[in-house]
């Protein structure tokens, strides 16, 4: 398979942020691209200097990545399959510069690593560790000073690719493994694939998870009160609520209570008898208002998961 295992080092400047250096390796680790580059805009980055060790002194006479687009985009367009450690940083960077679609073709060793090792107490796929640790794991050694240089970063990523690919395809029984023979294509995109549906799983499972939470109706002195909670109310909550003399009159946990929130307050809304803005209003609400509170669900449709489905 045609693989570019990509680098970059950059300003690290949000919405200005620009390319200071791009490595690109091949799939048998040849470097195809090696060049440090000078900011149009940017003239200090002193945040990121501090990490990869690229000062303005060393681009000075180095050449605007802009002139190299073109080289840099064919490499891309031979490649079936770009690599990266956290390549979505790489992607947003490179976008800046006009490089459309390559989040299709991409595969990042991260989500590589967190698959593996996911059953791991501490590995978490929103807190994945650097790849300076991610590499050491997998038994990568650093040459002494190397680690964040686009070159290095990306040799170590390409070491994590190729050290993962059999254990995720023995983790997950996708085909037997050989110690000898190396992945053809087709194993390399049964995998790629099988990847993909796991991290479309772990984001609906967090979607799902954030969606959740819990509307409380309260009896105040100045009326009826809707409060959201993403958890239950702690003895301390109930305490205040004790002290203020507000009655929990029913508490419902929803899939979806943003939906549900904003449900209720528009069914309520003609009922309202004070408060300080529409979401902290007061309602004069009768029995069977309570009840519509009481019986109130709903579920919680990912759009996203179920168009990729």
């Amino acid at each position: 398979m045609n693989i570019a295992c990509l680098d970059t080092e950059s300003t690290s400047t949000g919405l200005m942020n620009e390319i200071l250096e791009l490595s690109i390796l091949d799939g048998q680790g040849h470097l195809v691209h090696n060049q440090l580059y000078k900011p149009k805009i940017i003239k200090k980055w002193h945040y990121a200097e501090r990490v990869h060790g690229i000062s303005p002194a060393m681009v000075a006479d180095k050449p605007f990545f802009s002139l190299h687009v073109d080289r840099v985009q064919k490499i891309f367009n031979d490649s079936v399959m770009l690599l990266g450690f956290a390549i979505d940083n790489d992607i947003r960077v490179l976008q800046r510069y006009g490089f459309e679609g390559l989040e299709k073709k991409s595969m990042d060793v991260r989500d590589l690593y967190w698959a593996v090792f996911r059953d791991e107490p501490d590995v978490d796929y929103y807190h994945i560790p650097r790849l300076v640790v991610c590499a050491e794991k997998c038994g990568y050694v650093w040459r002494e000073g190397s680690a964040h240089s686009a070159a290095a970063d990306a040799e170590a990523t390409l070491f994590c690719f190729n050290t993962l690919l059999p254990e995720y395809a023995k983790k997950y029984n996708l085909f037997e493994v050989s110690s000898v023979e190396a992945f053809n294509d087709e194993q390399i995109n049964t995998i790629w694939k099988h990847l993909r549906g796991l991290i479309m799983q772990e984001h609906h499972r967090k979607a799902v998870e954030k969606a959740r939470g819990m509307l409380y109706l309260v009896n105040t002195d100045a009326g009826y009160a809707i409060y959201a909670r993403k958890h239950p109310l702690s003895n301390d909550d109930m305490e205040r609520f004790k002290e203020k003399k507000r009655q929990i009159i029913s508490c419902i946990e929803l899939a979806d209570s943003q939906k549900g929130y904003e449900e209720l307050l528009a069914r309520f809304a003609p009922k309202i008898i004070g408060g300080e803005n529409y979401y902290k209003s007061f309602y004069d609400l009768n029995d069977d208002d309570v009840e519509l509170f009481r019986n109130y669900t709903n579920v919680f449709i990912d759009d996203k998961y179920i168009c990729n489905q």
